[in-house]
């Protein structure tokens, strides 16, 4: 197993998902928690591996029926694709337009901090993009940050906010207030800021200037997807878009959201 650097982004070469150790796992995963994107290409895995992968890490993410029926594979694999299956039902977040800034799960109390992401077919021009939302505080001016420690806020989801998804249920979880500035599992400390996401507390002027100033093409990493691609991000200091796609409905990417302190141990 080898490693290189794209930018701020890590690359994980010379590897077979399916023949690596736990603890070359958690080495992945750690390395992850710290560059926040890494990227390994060339895999070939079935939906069993995927999840035997994500728990030698931590827990995965229950998907609850009755949305389990039609978007995912399984209780952890999530179908993020156009395409209908036999019940003719399409998978999470099937539309060909922009599935806009955001990260997992941002108003969940008990939300999973990764998230999985494998090209099983049709993927081939297609790009996601994320922010390194660490880099981006770094950069910040020491009274900037100082503006910025004590602004909390909360979030939720309507349709039009990041996605025209109506098969998630509009919400705003008013109790779950989280702080911008944000330390992770593996101390490393940025912004946790999924700004489309945002619902209450933190807005206004200096709202839109922290969204400008992430915005930058220095935080941002574009990745064009390839069958066999693996990518995982970690999802306190970094958020993802997905871009208009023309072939939604060929293209099918295996989700899988989980923590990760068994890595920790």
């Amino acid at each position: 197993m080898k490693i290189r650097k794209i930018g701020w982004v890590t690359e994980i070469y010379d590897v077979d998902l399916n023949t690596i150790s736990k603890e070359e796992m958690h080495q992945i995963i750690m390395t992850t928690a710290t560059d926040l994107v890494v990227v390994i290409k060339n895999q070939e895995l079935s939906h069993q591996r995927e999840v035997e992968l994500c728990k030698w890490c931590g827990d995965c993410h229950y998907i609850l029926a009755p949305f389990s029926k039609h978007v995912a594979i399984n209780e952890y694999v999530v179908r993020v694709t156009g395409e209908k299956n036999k019940d003719g039902k399409e998978g999470l977040f099937g539309h060909k337009s922009d599935l806009d800034w955001h990260c997992n799960q941002a108003s969940n109390a008990n939300r999973h901090s990764m998230v999985w992401l494998y090209a099983v077919k049709g993927s081939k021009g297609s790009t996601t993009s994320w922010i390194n939302m660490q880099l981006a505080y770094e950069d910040l001016l020491p009274q900037v940050k100082k503006l910025l420690e004590p602004q909390k806020f909360t979030c939720g989801y309507k349709v039009g906010m990041y996605t025209e998804e109506r098969e998630l249920f509009p919400e705003h979880h008013s109790p779950n207030e989280w702080h911008l500035v944000h330390t992770n599992e593996a101390g490393v400390t940025g912004l946790f800021f999924p700004f489309l996401q945002i619902m209450g507390g933190f807005k206004g002027d200096l709202f839109q200037k922290l969204k400008n100033h992430v915005l930058q093409d220095k935080y941002r990493y574009d990745h064009h997807w390839e069958d066999g691609d693996v990518v995982i991000s970690e999802q306190w200091l970094s958020v993802h878009k997905r871009h208009y796609f023309e072939r939604m409905d060929k293209r099918l990417l295996h989700r899988i959201a989980f923590n990760y302190h068994k890595a920790l141990l």
